[in-house]
């Protein structure tokens, strides 16, 4: 196979984990591996040192001036002088292949450049479903504000408009990825329902490729037996919309009716909500079936001896995610994974474990049926070694090469 240049650009800070980030790095490395030559391109958040991506070259970072408040983005406008350097960058590469991960200023100007000299664009959409705060009567200003500040990144606002959700700044943000979205020669997402959702939006064509596993990671071996305390581990960033603090009312509410010691929770992350996490988890009685753990903020490559140590995965949002990329992580290591949203299909819908209803409630109900039955929890892990073919890496290589022949198709046709 011929090898392919491709640009992978992405405007998150690198050294920030989250899901762009993660198959960012991921899919650099697999590329790499299989020949093919990468430039990452990714933002400098201001005051941080990011990590060279391993192994290859160290990603190419363009400066950012502010931090976007509230999300802790680096804000990169789409510039002329940045988009000189690109065009320098694409020529002096000899870039076969634009790949964007975000719909920001820094892809913005990715894509013009790419467009101008007949590089197809790949655009892989991490989330359709943003939700804004609740601001009530100034949810009308807030989407001003967002339109305001795609202008001033993105070098123009929205061209398109989304009626479909109950509040305007959610219209308005998801407005700027379907915006950008239909800017690329073919468009990925991981999941399937997140794509159905962009086709129903206006957009024609979505290639579903689910995000991979580590590609470094050894593979764990499912569980054969649990003791208790069954081990229940959380990752993330503690925000509203990921559902911590209902986590945490769910673990204590399950101990309220267990025996002592019975259930452990562990939280690995931190983020705007991590004290009132903590507060919410109080200090156990000594007579609870439950405890909590707050780890803190851990590094990438301490996931996998986590959920080893683990029984099972917590996956708490709801309405938010396309596909989180640590229930590839999960099944990387054989555990299932607790979940709520039951949009989430992939590999999921054989081998998770499906709360009844996505609040505290629901949750503690599930915890305490699998610590009074945790054959469940062995069987579940069993089922992840085929529910995890379609996040193999060399799948997820498979069905990006496949978008990037789809894209090239495109673009030929519309210089024709």
């Amino acid at each position: 196979m011929t090898a392919v240049r491709i640009a992978l650009v992405c405007d998150y800070a690198l050294d920030r984990i989250g899901d762009a980030q993660a198959v960012v790095l991921r899919e650099a490395e697999l590329l790499r591996s299989a020949g093919d030559e990468v430039v990452v391109i990714g933002a400098a958040q201001p005051g941080s040192a990011p990590r060279p991506v391993p192994p290859g070259e160290a990603p190419i970072l363009m400066a950012a001036a502010w931090v976007i408040p509230g999300v802790e983005m680096p804000a990169i406008r789409n510039s002329r002088a940045l988009r000189a350097r690109l065009r320098r960058l694409f020529r002096e590469r000899s870039i076969d292949v634009v790949h964007v991960h975000s719909e920001f200023g820094l892809t913005a100007a990715a894509i013009r450049v790419a467009q101008e000299q007949g590089i197809p664009v790949v655009h892989t959409v991490h989330t359709f479903f943003w939700q804004g705060p609740d601001l009530r009567r100034f949810d009308r200003v807030a989407a001003a504000a967002v339109r305001g500040l795609a202008r001033v990144l993105r070098g123009r606002p929205p061209r398109t408009a989304l009626a479909d959700t109950p509040r305007a700044i959610d219209a308005a943000v998801r407005s700027v990825t379907l915006d950008a979205a239909l800017e690329a020669d073919a468009v990925i997402s991981p999941s399937a329902h997140q794509a159905e959702a962009l086709r129903i939006a206006g957009l024609p064509e979505v290639e579903v490729v689910p995000n991979p596993m580590p590609p470094r990671a050894i593979p764990g071996v499912p569980l054969q037996a649990v003791e208790l305390p069954l081990q229940v581990l959380w990752v993330g960033r503690l925000t509203l919309e990921s559902g911590i603090l209902e986590f945490v009312r769910a673990v204590r509410r399950a101990g309220e009716d267990l025996p002592p010691g019975s259930l452990v929770a562990r939280i690995a992350g931190d983020g705007p909500l991590y004290a009132e996490a903590r507060e919410v988890a109080g200090t156990a009685a000594p007579d609870s079936g439950s405890s909590i753990q707050f780890l803190g903020r851990v590094e990438p490559e301490s996931i996998q001896p986590l959920l080893r140590d683990s029984h099972l995965l917590a996956v708490t949002s709801f309405g938010l995610d396309p596909q989180p990329v640590v229930v590839a992580e999960a099944f990387r290591a054989a555990r299932s994974v607790l979940y709520v949203d039951p949009r989430l299909r992939e590999g999921l819908a054989e081998a998770g474990i499906l709360c009844g209803s996505p609040d505290a409630k629901g949750m503690a109900a599930m915890l305490r049926e699998l610590v009074h039955h945790p054959g469940i929890v062995v069987e579940r892990s069993l089922r992840t070694v085929t529910a995890s073919h379609p996040f193999q890496p060399e799948q997820h290589l498979r069905g990006v090469r496949e978008a990037w022949d789809t894209a090239a198709r495109r673009a030929a046709d519309d210089d024709t």
